[in-house]
């Protein structure tokens, strides 16, 4: 199976971003359930979302009090998007990849990232991640298994 280069990934979607939003699959509400009931995702909960690309999760954690999110986005396109179609305060959009992103060290409730994760440095980035997480928050990870429209893989883990 042929793959596709960690940096082209990074920049390819942001061509149209109207388009590309469009052409994403929504997440299910179980996803969200399970943010909700078993993460901590509700009102001034502290969030980090890596990748939001133009924001098929990020408007869903917005609207359940995700406050503030940070969303990690390379894409200066999608970036620009993402708040255009997101205007709200409690959004903060930092324009970096996750790996650079400068970010307070134990300051977050919960991070996320939906179907972005295998663009990165998957060790430094855990790693990162890890340090961002307060003790007892939470690491989430979800992704739609491509080819099969009916399956959605979440991945949480509490950070100790």
């Amino acid at each position: 199976m042929p793959s596709i280069e960690k940096s082209f990934g990074r920049q390819a979607f942001g061509l149209n971003p109207a388009a590309y939003h469009a052409a994403r699959p929504e997440y299910p509400d179980w996803v969200f359930d399970m943010l909700v009931g078993r993460c901590g995702l509700g009102p001034g909960a502290s969030v980090f979302e890596i990748g939001p690309g133009t924001g098929t999760a990020t408007r869903r954690l917005l609207d359940l009090g995700a406050n503030p999110l940070m969303a990690i986005e390379p894409d200066a396109r999608l970036a620009d998007f993402l708040e255009a179609t997101n205007a709200t305060p409690a959004l903060q959009v930092l324009r970096a990849p996750f790996e650079e992103a400068v970010l307070p060290e134990g300051a977050f409730d919960l991070g996320i990232s939906a179907t972005a994760f295998h663009w990165l440095d998957e060790e430094v980035s855990l790693e990162k991640v890890a340090r961002l997480i307060r003790p007892g928050g939470w690491w989430a990870a979800i992704w739609h298994v491509f080819g099969d429209d009916m399956v959605i893989q979440l991945l949480a883990h509490r950070i100790a």
